[in-house]
């Protein structure tokens, strides 16, 4: 019997990334790195609503499409602009940050795409056995999901810090796994997987950071 996606699976996640969250956010110092500290947190708070959608989703209730809309805001509109920002702010490399602004702008503009799919189209929510299914109508999916990608998974991987590649690195994995094995909950499950990997974020502010990494970070 799988137990791995469920309830009670997305709550147990979102309490855990939320702790580890609340610690990474306290270990940083400088304004610029809170908003890559915060993904662990953020993902936590995307685990809880989905739980709660997981309570919702057999009684179709008002709260429903609601809940249903505010999972997507995180996993489509929030995601490919709030990482490629993150990682572009505690870039101390001038190269580098120069490097990041063309993820970012594709992150960016598949984020407003899902923003504007999300305004204008109805949204669903079914589930399938031990995963949900989420249902967004929009145009043009596999260029849209190709901006979404870049954004999300390419800009971690063009840090100059090893701890922030690793987050990028199983990100990647995590991708690679739901695409081969899940791909008709994608939305669901690659979230979940990415939720989890995004604890390596607590890494990058470990007393284990190498001292270059820190000699490194951006002062604002």
């Amino acid at each position: 019997m799988t137990i791995c996606f469920s309830a009670n699976a997305s709550i147990l996640a979102g309490v855990a990334l939320i702790a580890t969250g609340i610690v990474t956010v306290r270990r940083t110092d400088r304004l610029a790195q809170l908003p890559y500290a915060s993904i662990p947190l953020a993902f936590g708070m995307q685990q809880l609503v989905e739980g709660y959608l997981w309570k919702t989703l057999p009684t179709q209730s008002q709260m429903t499409e609601m809940v249903t809309t505010i999972y997507l805001l995180f996993s489509h509109v929030l995601w490919p602009i709030f990482v490629p920002l993150a990682v572009l702010m505690i870039e101390p490399l001038i190269a580098r940050r120069k490097l990041l602004l063309l993820p970012m702008a594709a992150g960016a503009v598949a984020g407003l795409y899902f923003l504007y799919a999300l305004l204008t189209e109805p949204v669903s929510a079914l589930i399938e056995g031990k995963h949900i299914a989420y249902h967004l109508p929009h145009r043009h999916d596999a260029f849209i999901l190709t901006l979404y990608i870049i954004g999300t998974c390419l800009t971690p991987l063009l840090s100059s810090y090893k701890t922030v590649r690793l987050f990028g690195t199983v990100i990647v994995i995590a991708l690679i796994v739901t695409r081969i094995a899940y791909m008709h909950w994608f939305a669901s499950v690659w979230c979940f997987f990415a939720a989890l990997m995004s604890a390596a974020v607590f890494l990058h502010f470990s007393r284990q950071c190498s001292r270059d990494d820190q000699t490194y970070s951006l002062r604002l």
